[in-house]
């Protein structure tokens, strides 16, 4: 009894997870702020205690995880209205690097490395500190990077090149199935796909996956 009592209050403690997750809002977890994510640990920690305390009463655990969430829906709300409520809760971004030159006392303050900066600057493709004109910390804890001048991706724009807009790639047959709906949101019939699967000696069933583009081009994946 106690074994299916546990598989109940597991059942029951992932249902409430899921709907207070949906009600908080989708983000990933690279763009939680450190509130966010002490309210998400905390709902989790909630959650595998109310499947395993079998002496602990249900209702107590959903009451604390509600309360956690309603919590977190409550601040970011607030933060949305009120800037100052916002940089609070929140922080702000802090400036690490400036003009390429590094700001040991705002390194102090976000409390990372140097190696830490390094680290991140790899990841993000710069070996390099001197090709860094902005090194920006974000609220998420996320460092954004800014290139010098020279060292910046050229554009279309620096060759005064306009290119054409590729629009969405629509998926039109996902795991040998022709997906009808996708099928007319790209204006394409099932006649004219299959006429170009036709053409191409292939047939649906042995497709993984086909998108087309807005100029009615198929890219196929096979199986």
């Amino acid at each position: 009894m106690e074994f299916l009592y546990i598989l109940i209050l597991s059942f029951v403690s992932i249902a409430v997870l899921f709907v207070l997750t949906k009600l908080s809002g989708s983000r990933q977890i690279s763009e939680m702020s450190f509130f966010d994510y002490i309210v998400g640990i905390s709902i989790g920690s909630i959650a595998a205690e109310m499947a395993t305390n079998i002496d602990l009463e249900w209702w107590k655990g959903i009451t604390a995880m509600t309360f956690y969430a309603l919590t977190g829906i409550v601040l970011s709300y607030i933060s949305q209205k009120s800037l100052k409520a916002r940089k609070f809760i929140s922080g702000q971004p802090i400036i690490l690097i400036e003009k390429g030159k590094i700001l040991r006392k705002n390194l102090n303050k976000a409390k990372i490395e140097i190696n830490d900066l390094l680290t991140s600057a790899r990841s993000n493709g710069y070996f390099n500190l001197a090709d860094i004109e902005y090194a920006i910390m974000e609220t998420t804890g996320k460092i954004s990077f800014m290139p010098v001048a020279l060292k910046r991706q050229l554009t279309p724009k620096d060759f005064n090149f306009a290119p054409m807009a590729d629009g969405l790639y629509i998926n039109v047959i996902i795991d040998g199935r022709i997906m009808e709906k996708d099928l007319k949101n790209a204006d394409m019939t099932k006649k004219e796909l299959k006429e170009q699967l036709k053409d191409r000696g292939k047939k649906a069933e042995d497709i993984l996956l086909a998108t087309v583009d807005n100029k009615k081009q198929l890219t196929i994946f096979e199986k």
